[in-house]
C-alpha cells in the first residue's frame, strides 16, 4: 500500500520538478498543470518584458544605475522578481496552495509604465509652462468664426458675448451695434448659392446657355464630408456582403475547396482592416489624385474589411435549425442561403451597416488630412494658417453633425434589432406604398447628389496614374535592412506605450464621471437628472471629434511629439470609456444593491459589496478593448504632430520613400493584428 508519507514525497518531488521547469522555461509548468492560458501568457511575457527592459537600457537609457564597473537599468530588478514570481507560482500550483497573482502583475506593470512614461516624453510641467499658448488657442476655440457683425462698414467676428448683447438689444428695442450675418467660414462649411457653369443636362433641357452661368446652391465642406461617409458606407456594404459569405466557415465548409477560400479571405480582411483609412488615403491619391473621391475609396476599402468580418461572424452564429431543415428538403447551396441563411442575417446586417455609417462619418472628418476634400482638408488648411477661430467653427460643425448621426443611427439600429412583426395588411395599404415610393425617390436623389458632391469619377478610377504600378511595386518590396527594422520597432513600441498611457489616463478620469452618467444612480431627482444629462452630453460631444483633431490643439499646448498624441487619445478615451462604463453600471442587477442596502450598509459599502463585483469584469474588458482601439488610432496620430509611427510614416510618404513606407505599414499590420488577437483572447477570459 502507498502510505501518506510516500504520497507526500511524490508530491514534493513533482513540485520540485515543476518549480525547476518554470525556472528554465517560464510558463511551461503552469501549462502542464492545466492552466494553459496562464502558462502561454507567462511564456510570452518573459521574453517580451526582457526585450523591453533591454531596449529601455540600451536605446533609451532609462533608469541607468552604476554598480562598480557595471552600468545597468534598475528595471532589471522587477524583471527578475517577475521571473521569480513565475517560479513561485508554479510551486504553489504544484502544492495546491493559493497564490496572489497581483504581485507578478505589479512587477510587469512597473516595467511597462516606467518605460511608457519615458519614451512618450511625458512632461506635466509643460501643461503649466505653456498654458498661455493653450489659453490663446482655447479663447479662439470657444469663440468660433460663425457669425460676423458689420460695424461702420467693417466686418468682425461676433463672439458669444457679442451675440448675447445683440439679442438683448433686439428684445429690448434698443438700437443694435451693427448687422449680423453668417460668416464666410460658416458658408464655406455649410454651403452657399454661387454662380457656376451650367451642367450638360441643363443646357440640353434649354434651362441655360453655353458660356453663361447659373445660380446654384453649392455644398460646403461639411456636406461633402457627409456625402463621403454615405457613399463609402453604401459601397463598402455592397462589397462586404459576398466577402462575408466567403469568410464564414459554416458556409465555405459546404463548398469544395471552401476552407482554402475561407482562410485566404479571413487573412485578406484582417490585413486590410488593420490599416487606417488615413493610410489608405495616402496610397489612393496616387491612383485617382487628391480630392473627395480618394477619401471615398479609402473609407470604402477599410469599411469593406471591417464589415466583412462583422458580417461573417454574424453568419457563423446563425441558428443551424432552419439550415438543416432546408437541406433535408433536398435544397442546393444557393437555395439554402436564400431561404435559411439570409432571412436570419438581414436585421443584423442592416444594424452593422448603420453602425459603420456612424464610424465612417467620424473617419470622413479626418481622411481629408491626406486625401484632400471634405472637412479634413478644410481643417488642415486652417491649422497651417493658424486660424483657430475658423478651426473652432469646423469642430463645432463636426460635433453637431456626428451627434445627430449617432442619434439617428442608434435609433434606427434599435428599431431594426427589435425585429417587430409587421401586419401584412399594413404592408398592402396605399399609404405604405406611397411612403415607400417617396423613400425610394428620396434615396435615389440623395445618391445622385452625394455622387456629384463626392466628385466620383469612374474614368479616373479605371485609368490610374502611370506611376501607380511602380509605386505599388516599391511599396510591396519593403525595406528590411537592420537599421530600418530597428527604427520601425522603436516607433511601434512608442506607439503602443502611447496608447497604453492614454487608455490608463482616460479611464482613471472617466471612472467617477461614469457613475454620474449612469441613469440608475443619478436619475432619481431633478438635480441628479441634470447631472446625468450634463455628463452624458459631455461624453457625446467629446467623442464626436476624432483624436487627430485634438492632437492639433495639444501640439500647440505641449509641442510636437508623443506627449501631444497621448493627451489627444486620452480625451477620446475618456469620452468613449466613460460612456461604456456608465452603460455597464446601468446594467447591474438591482437585487444585489437592495440586499446590501437592507443590511443598513452605507453608500460606500453598497458600492464596495454590491456594485464593484458586478462592474469590474466589464470595466477591465472595455479597458482592453479601448487599448486595442487606441493602438489603431495611435498609428495615425502622428499625421497631426502626435509622434509615434504615424509621424514616421508621414515623413516617408512625404519623401516619396515607398520602400520604407511599406515597411512601416507592414509593422502596423502586424502590431494591430497581434493587439486584436490578444485583446479578443483576454476579453474571452474575462467575460
Amino acid at each position: 500500500m502507498i502510505t501518506s508519507e510516500q504520497t507526500l514525497a511524490t508530491r514534493q518531488s513533482r513540485a520540485f520538478l515543476y518549480t525547476l521547469l518554470a525556472l528554465i522555461i517560464p510558463g511551461s509548468s503552469q501549462y502542464l498543470m492545466g492552466k494553459r492560458w496562464r502558462g502561454i501568457l507567462l511564456f510570452l511575457s518573459i521574453p517580451v518584458l526582457g526585450y523591453i527592459t533591454y531596449w529601455a537600457q540600451s536605446d533609451q537609457k532609462i533608469g541607468l544605475v552604476t554598480f562598480g564597473p557595471v552600468t545597468a537599468s534598475w528595471l532589471w530588478l522587477p524583471f527578475v522578481l517577475f521571473w521569480a514570481w513565475n517560479v513561485m507560482d508554479a510551486y504553489r500550483l504544484a502544492t495546491r496552495r493559493s497564490w496572489n497573482s497581483l504581485v507578478g502583475i505589479f512587477m510587469a506593470l512597473v516595467i511597462l509604465y516606467v518605460v511608457a512614461w519615458n519614451v512618450t516624453q511625458i512632461e506635466p510641467r509643460r501643461l503649466v509652462t505653456r498654458f498661455n499658448d493653450f489659453k490663446s488657442v482655447a479663447t479662439n476655440l470657444v469663440n468660433p468664426d460663425m457669425i460676423t457683425i458689420s460695424v461702420n462698414g467693417q466686418e468682425q467676428i461676433c463672439s458669444w458675448q457679442c451675440m448675447g448683447e445683440y439679442i438683448g438689444d433686439k428684445l429690448s428695442g434698443r438700437p443694435t451695434q451693427g448687422t449680423l450675418k453668417a460668416s464666410n467660414t460658416l458658408l464655406a462649411i455649410l454651403g452657399s448659392v454661387k454662380d457656376v457653369k451650367p451642367s450638360k443636362l441643363e443646357i440640353s433641357l434649354g434651362l441655360a446657355k453655353t458660356g453663361t452661368k447659373v445660380s446654384h446652391f453649392v455644398g460646403g465642406s461639411l456636406l461633402e464630408t457627409i456625402a463621403m461617409g454615405l457613399m463609402a458606407t453604401l459601397f463598402s456594404t455592397i462589397l462586404a456582403i459576398p466577402l462575408s459569405f466567403m469568410a464564414a466557415h459554416n458556409i465555405m465548409s459546404r463548398v469544395p475547396g471552401g476552407n482554402v477560400i475561407y482562410y485566404i479571405t479571413r487573412l485578406f480582411l484582417n490585413i486590410v482592416r488593420a490599416v487606417d483609412p488615413v493610410v489608405w488615403g495616402l496610397l489612393i491619391i496616387v491612383w485617382v489624385g487628391l480630392g473627395s473621391f480618394a477619401g471615398v475609396i479609402a473609407l470604402t476599402i477599410h469599411s469593406m474589411a471591417a464589415l466583412g468580418k462583422l458580417f461573417s461572424e454574424e453568419i457563423e452564429h446563425i441558428d443551424p435549425g432552419p439550415v438543416e431543415a432546408v437541406n433535408a428538403s433536398g435544397a442546393n447551396l444557393l437555395q439554402t442561403l436564400r431561404f435559411a441563411v439570409i432571412p436570419q442575417i438581414i436585421p443584423s446586417f442592416l444594424a452593422y451597416s448603420l453602425l459603420r455609417w456612424d464610424i465612417n462619418m467620424r473617419a470622413a472628418t479626418v481622411v481629408g488630412f491626406v486625401a484632400g476634400g471634405g472637412m479634413g482638408f478644410f481643417i488642415v488648411e486652417t491649422i497651417r494658417l493658424g486660424a483657430y477661430q475658423v478651426y473652432a467653427t469646423a469642430l463645432w460643425a463636426v460635433a453637431v453633425v456626428i451627434i445627430l448621426v449617432d442619434t439617428i443611427s442608434s435609433s434606427w439600429r434599435a428599431r431594426i434589432l427589435a425585429d417587430r412583426p409587421v401586419d401584412p395588411e399594413k404592408r398592402r395599404s396605399t399609404w405604405v406604398k406611397i411612403r415607400t415610393s417617396i423613400y425610394i425617390l428620396l434615396g435615389v436623389s440623395a445618391f445622385i447628389y452625394c455622387w456629384s458632391l463626392s466628385k466620383i469619377n469612374l474614368q479616373d478610377f479605371f485609368q490610374p496614374a502611370p506611376t501607380l504600378g511602380s509605386i505599388l511595386h516599391d511599396f510591396v518590396t519593403i525595406n528590411l535592412s537592420p537599421d530600418m527594422l530597428a527604427k520601425v520597432i522603436q516607433q511601434l513600441l512608442i506607439t503602443v506605450f502611447q496608447a497604453m498611457l492614454a487608455t490608463t489616463l482616460g479611464a482613471i478620469v472617466a471612472v467617477p464621471f461614469s457613475f454620474l452618467a449612469a441613469r440608475n444612480l443619478t436619475g432619481h431627482s431633478k438635480l441628479s437628472a441634470w447631472i446625468f444629462y450634463l455628463t452624458r452630453g459631455l461624453f457625446n460631444i467629446l467623442r464626436s471629434i476624432e483624436a487627430l483633431l485634438y492632437a492639433s490643439i495639444f501640439v500647440v499646448w505641449v509641442g510636437i511629439g508623443p506627449f501631444a498624441g497621448m493627451m489627444a487619445l486620452s480625451i477620446t478615451t475618456f469620452a468613449l470609456i466613460g460612456k461604456l462604463f456608465s452603460e455597464a453600471i446601468e446594467e447591474i442587477e438591482p437585487g444585489s444593491i437592495e440586499a446590501v442596502t437592507a443590511t443598513g450598509a452605507s453608500p460606500l459599502q453598497v458600492i464596495d459589496y454590491a456594485i464593484l463585483p458586478q462592474i469590474v469584469p466589464p470595466f477591465v474588458s472595455y479597458l482592453i478593448y479601448q487599448w486595442d482601439i487606441n493602438v489603431r488610432m495611435a498609428t495615425i496620430i502622428g499625421f497631426a504632430g502626435g509622434g509615434g509611427i504615424g509621424l514616421m510614416l508621414n515623413t516617408f510618404f512625404g519623401m516619396l520613400s515607398y520602400h520604407s513606407a511599406g515597411t512601416v505599414v507592414a509593422g502596423i499590420v502586424i502590431i494591430v493584428a497581434l493587439m486584436d488577437f490578444a485583446s479578443a483572447k483576454l476579453r474571452e477570459q474575462l467575460i
